[in-house]
């Protein structure tokens, strides 16, 4: 049959034949995963078209697109499993890519409170830039791990309020990404 738009593990029956339910199959987990990219990226449109072919022809091949690494996952059932379907993007689809290890996403915390002073100095040619930030960073409950929390504590008026809103959003962008890794 051509044109028919189906999947492993569709049944075709004749008309006015009865219609049976079957049990659907046993598709193992992936045991591996590789992080695949296109090498050029006007090919991206002919990647994902491969990509999106090769999920709908094999239910042990999955693709996920992990959000923190900002990398493409393809999992599948071996090493030379996934290698092949690199080559057929290839041959294919005239979209050769690279291929490697996916990134891990390392995480900090605070464990201990801690006081930190930083100056921000920077001269390029005009007035230059100046900035000098005094504050404590300090671990949450045990129930409010996953949470960060920015407190304004400032006094006087040595910092205008309408900065308060831009100093929290790069606080929070700062908690995101972390110090050590970041």
């Amino acid at each position: 049959l051509f044109g028919i738009d189906c999947a492993s593990g569709d049944t075709f029956i004749s008309e006015g034949a009865p219609k049976y339910t079957m049990e659907s199959i046993h598709v193992p987990d992936p045991v591996i995963s590789l992080s695949i990219k296109p090498k050029n990226k006007n090919d991206l449109d002919n990647f994902s078209k491969g990509i999106n072919r090769f999920q709908r022809e094999d239910p042990t091949f999955k693709v996920h697109y992990e959000e923190e690494s900002k990398e493409t996952i393809i999992s599948g059932m071996g090493e030379l499993h996934l290698e092949i379907y690199a080559e057929r993007l290839k041959s294919e689809y005239n979209c050769p890519c690279i291929t490697g290890k996916p990134k891990v996403a390392f995480r900090e915390t605070i464990t201990t409170p801690i006081k930190f002073d930083y100056l921000h100095k920077k001269q390029s040619g005009g007035a230059g830039q100046y900035g000098r930030i005094i504050g404590n960073l300090t671990p949450l409950t045990d129930d409010e791990l996953t949470t960060v929390r920015f407190e304004d504590n400032t006094v006087g008026m040595n910092i205008p309020k309408q900065f308060i809103p831009a100093i929290e959003k790069g606080f929070l962008e700062a908690c995101e990404k972390g110090f050590i890794s970041g």
